[in-house]
């Protein structure tokens, strides 16, 4: 029961489960799911925690208190159900028809969400570095972003890690090897889950739940691997409960659970080609991609030279990969070292730029900009209530040693020496 109401209130379960649909979704789908139990959350928080559990929107985090209370009610309900269904149902000698398509949905669910999270790195997608992570201080990191920065740094890595969660999938998919899956998947799901906790990433709640569901499969087989690997006791073949009573009826489940298997993996394997083709590292990139340092800044008319007292200075101006969802990203870093981000739109035709700051919807920006050669800028026009004139020049991004340096067979240097400064 605690898995059924898992499933029917987690979005994130529906929209892997129907595939390449997903955009056909309502724009609302994930969120309505969470409004339909509020009241309910709202009311074992107040009432029961003594403690104020909203619902924050939009839903940027997994880990807000009204989904740790949401976990609550679930364990709560199903506790509630389980009692009345023991007491109404005490006569049933086995619930064996139900046992076997549980395991079933339950294998699929969890392949799926595996798919998910592995072809987002296999590709790779989910974790990147972004260029504002070159020049931003490491003590500005947040401790997810220095997670991110060590597997983005290296796209073999993270090639790796989504293959081992693939390999979890595709194993769960099949009946005969989907114990080998749920092994793998319940190592992978334990490293995300203290990932997640040591380095603050917001899907700790989720990713214990597939920790959970991981187990869940390993448990009717707890004690023959137990004798397997401690006891060093041979074991004999698992008796699996068969769907269906005929050959004909088990063929076509076999084939149906591969079908299905397949749909989830096609499915996410499209989705995160057509991502990789606008987002990718081979992808178009916008215009004056790169990152520009700031030589001379005007303001008003009046030269503001380069002071770390001077908050709103520019030090330098970051473009990087468009999101194929949202204008920008661009950047700028202050003097004092500090990222502010801008919501973009490029106008290539006018050899134009319009800002949105991110977080201030009351300041806007346009810009001009010129490029008399490749390696030099200028931009003109409007930030805030400021008329500026910026002159810049392009940084080549291999002079940082964590953008050049890949696998060395012969290595005599423990890391790349010191940079001397720019």
């Amino acid at each position: 029961m605690y898995v059924v109401l898992f499933f029917l209130s987690e979005s994130r379960i529906m929209y892997a489960l129907v595939g390449v649909f997903g955009s056909e979704l309502p724009v609302d789908a994930q969120t309505r799911q969470y409004h339909t139990v509020r009241p309910i959350v709202t009311w074992v928080a107040e009432h029961l925690l003594h403690v104020e559990a909203p619902l924050i929107e939009p839903v940027l985090s997994g880990d807000q208190a009204f989904f740790w209370v949401l976990a609550l009610c679930w364990f709560l309900a199903a506790l509630l159900v389980t009692v009345v269904w023991t007491a109404l149902d005490r006569q049933r000698p086995h619930h064996e028809t139900l046992f076997k398509w549980f395991f079933v949905v339950v294998r699929m669910c969890l392949a799926a969400q595996l798919f998910t999270f592995g072809f987002a790195k296999v590709f790779p997608l989910q974790m990147s570095l972004p260029l504002t992570r070159l020049v931003e201080p490491f003590g500005d990191f947040g401790m997810q972003n220095v997670l991110w920065t060590q597997v983005g740094s290296s796209q073999p890595y993270e090639i790796l890690l989504g293959c081992a969660e693939v390999t979890a999938g595709l194993l769960l998919v099949v009946p005969r090897t989907a114990l080998l899956g749920a092994l793998l998947a319940a190592i992978e799901m334990t490293q995300v889950l203290v990932l997640n906790f040591t380095y603050q990433v917001p899907v700790k709640l989720f990713t214990f739940h597939l920790l959970l569901l991981s187990l869940i499969l390993v448990a009717p087989h707890a004690m023959r691997l137990a004798a397997f690997f401690v006891s060093d006791q041979g074991v004999g073949p698992v008796a699996r409960p068969q769907l269906f009573r005929t050959r004909r009826a088990l063929r076509l489940a076999l084939a149906g659970q591969l079908l299905f298997g397949g749909w989830l993996a096609a499915s996410q394997v499209h989705e995160d080609w057509k991502r990789w083709d606008v987002v990718g590292t081979s992808g178009p990139k916008p215009p004056l991609y790169g990152i520009w340092n700031v030589v001379k800044f005007t303001s008003d008319g009046q030269d503001r030279p380069p002071l770390t007292t001077d908050v709103e200075r520019w030090n330098r101006f970051i473009v990087d990969t468009m999101h194929p969802y949202q204008p920008g990203p661009v950047s700028s870093q202050r003097m004092d070292g500090s990222i502010v981000d801008y919501a973009a739109t490029f106008a290539p035709a006018k050899r134009a730029i319009m800002l949105a700051r991110v977080g201030d919807p009351a300041w806007s920006g346009r810009l001009t900009f010129a490029r008399p050669t490749g390696d030099k800028l200028t931009l003109d026009g409007v930030l805030g209530k400021e008329k500026v004139h910026i002159e810049l020049e392009k940084v080549d991004i291999d002079s940082f040693p964590i953008s050049r340096d890949g696998t060395r067979w012969v290595q005599d240097m423990p890391y790349a020496p010191r940079l001397q400064p720019r």
